[in-house]
């Protein structure tokens, strides 16, 4: 056994070595100058650097990164757009976003669920039957678990499923998830409105397939900065509605789960700007700091601006403001194919979209003037009172201010008639000319023959007008005289003679024009056309 003597001595040399300086000065001289020449080698002077070309490394809040803007429907690249780094490049934490995809399906959860206790049941309290000396189980009262109809033990209630997690979290985990898209090539930013020229969902589909043919398999989640109506209803026919969402209602779950993400510019400024929390304090980049633009629609055909905002206008008012919707675009169409040259085909197509656009606006404003039922029982209504006061006698004088009610509903009705023929005829013409355009000849004469027949039937609709506007001239006019305005009974009357002498030209101007269409016509033509009305007569 080695004695502790020994043993004392070397414990506490290795303990005075173990606390030895390394420095330079601690070495001793002889030994320094034996290494002197081996330390000072080429080696060492080799990688020795100079100052001039040391390159400090950023923080990473001042780091930023590329991002490729696009353009929908193509998606070809338009240009670059730096982004920072703790916006778009975060390292992917799967422990975050799992946090945060739980923290939204707890928020989804009703927790609407309940059943009634005992406690919550109707019924009675007493107790069924005594306790003991039945020979039976013992039972409360019949509000028991144990009885049919009686409450439910242990199940569900009404409770609040949602869990916290920090604003500062779920905003870490909103950046974090676009980082992962965008480092995959799963996140593409447009410039333009994501927005289709008609709700078509044959066209839709189309840009779908160009999309996966182009960027791989999968759909993708279309995230815009307002409401795209027309893209919203083609994908409601298609029924994949949850494929486009508005900024505001996107989740984290929603960007992680299909297989790209095609996002307006203004969306993603917006998205940024609201979950940032986690990064108060540091300086907010330039780009961010300026709002984007709101984002330019498509060089679409002329009008649909118009049609757009028909789509997002209230449903109740939609109707109202359809028929100048379409005047407007026919107009804006018409203009656009005057200024295009003869060769060009688009000046077709807008020339006959234009035409058929105006016979449907006449067309919808036929349909808002008010009901030919309605005005004519509201005539009959006031005839009715004509003629009781004309039986019964008029002590108080009422009758001439009935007459006049009921010459106020007559001529409602004949403005109505005029005015929907007018329409009529006017949707025929437009028709005509969009067929004659389309080279559609037949029809195109069967639209003038028609629209002809209309013109004939407004102008006896307006002789009918014009009789109407007299007769209530001269009943305004007899009501003034019985209650002493004498002036006021001369305009009514002068204008009455005004309209009686108008519709006697009228009327002039047509015997001329049936006795120029006559004579027109040999002898001969009128001797057949007598012959063929008789012989029509005799086989009726």
């Amino acid at each position: 056994m080695a004695s502790p003597r020994i043993a004392s001595p070397m414990r506490g040399v290795s303990y005075q070595l173990s606390r030895l300086s390394l420095r330079q000065d601690a070495v001793p001289k002889s030994l320094s100058a034996s290494f002197a020449r081996s330390i000072t080698t080429s080696t060492v002077s080799s990688i020795t650097t100079s100052a001039d070309g040391f390159v400090p490394v950023k923080p990473f809040e001042e780091q930023t990164v590329l991002a490729t803007i696009h353009k929908f429907p193509s998606l070809e690249p338009l240009r670059l757009q730096s982004y920072p780094a703790n916006y778009l490049n975060l390292p992917t934490r799967r422990d975050i976003l799992h946090r945060a995809v739980v923290y939204e399906g707890d928020m989804t959860r009703l927790g609407t669920a309940h059943k009634k206790n005992r406690y919550e049941v109707r019924g009675s309290a007493k107790k069924i039957r005594p306790q003991k000396g039945s020979g039976r189980a013992r039972l409360g009262d019949k509000n028991s678990p144990m009885l049919r109809g009686g409450g439910l033990s242990h199940g569900p209630r009404h409770r609040d499923f949602s869990t916290e997690l920090p604003k500062k979290v779920y905003d870490l985990a909103w950046r974090t998830a676009l980082s992962y898209r965008w480092r995959k090539g799963e996140l593409i930013i447009v410039d333009n409105a994501i927005e289709l020229e008609s709700p078509s969902q044959r066209l839709l589909n189309h840009i779908f397939e160009v999309h996966e043919r182009e960027r791989g398999k999968g759909r993708s989640l279309l995230v815009t900065s307002e409401d795209r109506p027309f893209l919203e209803e083609a994908l409601d026919k298609m029924d994949r509605g949850r494929q486009a969402l508005t900024w505001d209602l996107v989740d984290v779950k929603d960007l992680l789960e299909l297989q790209r993400i095609i996002i307006e510019r203004k969306a993603l400024w917006n998205i940024f700007k609201e979950h940032r929390s986690d990064l108060q304090g540091l300086r907010v980049p330039g780009d961010l700091q300026r709002e984007p633009e709101d984002p330019a629609s498509h060089d679409f055909m002329p009008g649909w601006t118009q049609f757009h905002a028909l789509m997002t206008a209230p449903h109740a008012e939609r109707e109202a403001v359809r028929a100048e919707a379409y005047e407007s675009t026919a107009y804006e169409r018409w203009t656009r194919a005057e200024a295009l040259p003869e060769s060009d085909p688009e000046k077709l197509q807008l020339t006959v979209s234009a035409f058929e656009l105006l016979a449907e606006a006449k067309d919808l404003a036929r349909k808002q003037l008010p009901a030919m039922e309605t005005l004519s029982a509201i005539r009959k209504e006031k005839n009715a009172i004509v003629a009781k006061l004309e039986e019964d006698g008029d002590p108080e004088g009422a009758l001439s201010q009935a007459q006049v009610d009921a010459a106020e509903a007559n001529l409602a009705i004949k403005e109505r008639k005029v005015n929907g023929l007018e329409l009529k005829a006017q949707a025929a013409e437009h028709r005509r000319d969009a067929y004659r355009f389309r080279g559609k000849k037949g029809r195109a004469e069967e639209m003038e023959k028609r629209a002809g027949n209309l013109r004939t039937e407004m102008a006896l609709a307006e002789d009918s007008l014009l009789y109407a506007k007299i007769h209530l001239a001269k009943s305004t006019a007899e009501t003034l005289s019985e209650q002493g305005d004498v002036v006021e009974a001369e305009k009514y009357e002068a204008e009455a003679e005004e309209l009686q002498a108008r519709l006697n030209e009228i009327r002039r101007q047509a015997e001329e024009e049936s006795v120029d269409e006559k004579s027109e016509y040999t002898e001969e033509d009128i001797r057949t056309a007598e012959i063929e009305a008789k012989k029509a007569a005799e086989k009726q």
